[in-house]
């Protein structure tokens, strides 16, 4: 085995990026999807789906719960409720600010700024800073990361700039 297959089975073993990953996908969650959901609130994902271009990939019976629960006033079951904020938090992370909050998030937590994890504003500037980053000059703060939102394989790059 050679020395990046070695060190990249090492970083797969280790739950550390799953944990920050969810951790990060928590705060995104906490900050940009609204708790109550009403139609008016499906109705705004719909569209924002249909323009970020997150509506073909989405899967189907995400597709189809979307589109069945429009037809409701308001959403009361809890359970309901929570499977659609999770449709809207990936919808979300098709967006570039929601990209920039959950990069944002990484790269915090990577640098002990658990301070900035309350203010969107902060998590906004450190996630486009570090989207705009030449890919040479950056790592993928989180292997997983690069997996949940585009769907490919990590590069390795072990390069980074923050420390």
């Amino acid at each position: 085995m050679t020395i990046i297959a070695s060190a990249w089975y090492e970083l797969v073993e280790k739950d550390l990026d799953r944990d920050a990953v969810i951790m990060a996908k928590g705060v995104v969650s906490e900050l940009l999807v609204p708790s109550e959901v009403t139609r008016k609130t499906i109705e705004h994902y719909l569209r924002k789906a249909i323009r970020s271009g997150a509506w073909s990939r989405l899967q189907r019976e995400t597709r189809a719960l979307i589109l069945a629960a429009r037809s409701l006033p308001i959403i009361k079951s809890p359970v309901l409720k929570n499977i659609l904020r999770g449709f809207f938090l990936e919808i979300e992370l098709y967006t570039l600010r929601g990209r920039a909050v959950f990069y944002g998030v990484l790269v915090a937590s990577r640098q002990g700024l658990l301070d900035v994890l309350g203010n969107l504003k902060r998590l906004i500037t450190l996630g486009i800073s570090y989207l705009n980053l030449p890919s040479t000059w950056r790592c993928w703060v989180e292997s997983a990361a690069l997996t949940t939102l585009r769907g490919i394989a990590p590069r390795l790059n072990w390069c980074y700039m923050y420390g």
